[in-house]
């Protein structure tokens, strides 16, 4: 595993509010570009939600979330209050999940997507991060292959990063589910995790 370096974290932090603020112009000013989108019927991937948003997600459904952002933990104390559990990968903005965090997030997905839920998924403005978990969910539990899980995520969301299957975690994201299709790999299950990360 790739461990980021401080140079990694200081520019993404030295980037975040005036990249925060663009995303809000495009997404909630000019709209030009919608906040979230379902890509799947209990699967929405999107941006940062703010607290303001979390009871528009939970009349949508939204039962759970998967946060991609190391910058941002989330309006927990909003997704308390209204029965909303959290996994939280902190991933730094522009560069992906670990493999690691890419699994846990996926079998939380499907665990919450099994039981009839709708789970969100986001980044700080569902375009990388967050999408590159939605189109491993995609691979592994809707057995798309990654050139079709692209083109779905594309027609769904179409600002979201339009080169995924380049990313080299989705690439061992995929080759370790044909292992484990061959009977060479294990892959892990889901760990127990709290409410709140």
């Amino acid at each position: 595993m790739k461990t980021r370096s401080f140079y990694d974290r200081l520019y993404a932090g030295s980037v975040f509010y005036p990249t925060l603020a663009w995303n809000v112009m495009l997404g909630r000013v000019l709209k030009v570009r919608r906040w979230w989108d379902f890509i799947d019927d209990h699967v929405i991937v999107g941006a940062r939600p703010f607290t303001r948003d979390v009871e528009t997600l939970a009349s949508l459904g939204v039962r759970a979330v998967v946060n991609t952002c190391e910058e941002y933990t989330g309006p927990i104390e909003e997704y308390g209050r209204l029965g909303i559990v959290q996994l939280h990968i902190p991933t730094i903005d522009f560069t992906h999940p670990t493999i690691e965090n890419v699994r846990q997030a996926v079998d939380f997905v499907d665990k919450h997507v099994q039981a009839g839920e709708v789970v969100y998924i986001h980044c700080k403005a569902g375009r990388a991060r967050s999408a590159t978990v939605a189109i491993c969910w995609l691979i592994e539990h809707r057995q798309l292959s990654p050139a079709e899980a692209q083109a779905l995520l594309l027609s769904k969301r179409p600002h979201i990063n339009p080169r995924l299957t380049e990313r080299a975690v989705v690439n061992e994201f995929v080759a370790n589910l044909a292992q484990a299709a061959n009977g060479d790999l294990k892959l892990p299950t889901e760990p127990d995790i709290s409410s709140q990360a």
